[in-house]
């Protein structure tokens, strides 16, 4: 939902919180490499180079101070941001991180002393329930440090799980921040204007000359199964020759997989949050697709392909060495 950009005098703060698997990866790559000209315009996209995680191009040190309970860390990071936004002579700071979008109420809490100096507007893209679970299953399956190890019914009815898809209910704390609050269903957004032309619009920017590319684009659900197997087994594994492999798969003609929920757990999750989505659509402006994915069966996938593995180790069998490598 676009909202027109209040009167103000006071600076803005500008939070993309996410959600995961709305395309941050790609918008945070665009915007730390665009930061010489969002500056231009008088917008500061902040350091994104203090730990814990000084490589990636996002706010980490935010997330990190946030959740803490630490009121000496939370006020140093709060410090250094407005060191940074004061020298830079900016009139809106943009800070991005979708682990701001976590349903814990801290988070929100962390930024209500810059409401004292900040007009504060948040940002966030949401995909449907299902669709969000599926994609966010596929993520931890190849995290580091969760290697989601639950079957993909688990992993979806675990409470941590369902208190993420309380959509209503995230926006709603950060509005009490108090915060204006703009949300967007991100799969429209893409079909539409396209992901980075929503995200400029909603923040009256003009073109950048962002990409609009997927910077970490999910792989077929059969790649993860067979990860979310392996982490079970606690099986030691290289990621990037599986990826590059089932990628190799796709370019060769065998169709991804991109569902696993089943259309029965499908419906069941929908109908849960039935009356959120409602609230959502009231308050937010938020209006979910309703369609369903084709042929898909009653129940959840949950056993390992044995034709997709077998062509994937065929696959990684006949991949050549690095330069310089022997085969073992």
């Amino acid at each position: 939902m676009h909202l027109p950009p209040l009167p103000t005098t006071r600076p803005r703060l500008i939070l993309h919180i996410g959600t995961h698997k709305t395309g941050t990866s790609a918008l945070q790559a665009a915007l730390e490499a665009a930061r010489p000209a969002l500056l231009e315009r008088g917008v500061l996209y902040p350091s994104t180079q203090r730990p814990p995680w000084p490589e990636l191009p996002k706010h980490c040190s935010v997330f990190h101070a946030a959740i803490s309970s630490d009121p000496a860390l939370q006020a140093r990071e709060r410090g250094d941001l407005l060191a940074e936004f004061e020298a830079s002579g900016a009139q809106t700071l943009l800070i991005s991180e979708e682990g701001l979008s976590e349903p814990d109420e801290r988070i929100s809490r962390f930024f209500a002393p810059l409401a004292e100096t900040f007009d504060i507007e948040v940002l966030c893209f949401l995909r449907r329930q299902d669709l969000f679970v599926e994609a966010l299953f596929n993520q931890f399956v190849r995290e580091g440090a969760r290697r989601e190890s639950r079957p993909i019914l688990t992993f979806a009815r675990a409470p941590a799980t369902r208190a993420r898809l309380d959509y209503h209910a995230l926006l709603s704390r950060w509005a009490a921040l108090p915060a204006r609050v703009q949300a967007f269903d991100f799969d429209h957004a893409v079909r539409s204007a396209g992901l980075v032309a929503s995200f400029e619009g909603a923040l009256g920017l003009p073109d950048l000359g962002l990409p609009d590319q997927r910077a970490n684009p999910s792989p077929d659900m059969r790649l993860a199964l067979l990860l979310n197997r392996m982490n079970r087994l606690r099986v030691n594994y290289e990621l990037i020759p599986l990826l590059r492999a089932t990628r190799a798969l796709a370019q060769a003609g065998l169709p991804p997989i991109k569902h696993l929920l089943g259309s029965e757990e499908r419906r069941r999750l929908l109908l849960e949050f039935e009356a959120s989505n409602q609230r959502l659509a009231s308050e937010f402006g938020v209006l979910f697709d309703t369609a369903m994915p084709a042929h898909e069966p009653a129940c959840a996938l949950e056993d390992l392909d044995a034709g997709f593995t077998l062509q994937l180790l065929a696959g990684l069998s006949q991949a050549r060495p690095a330069a310089g490598v022997s085969p073992a």
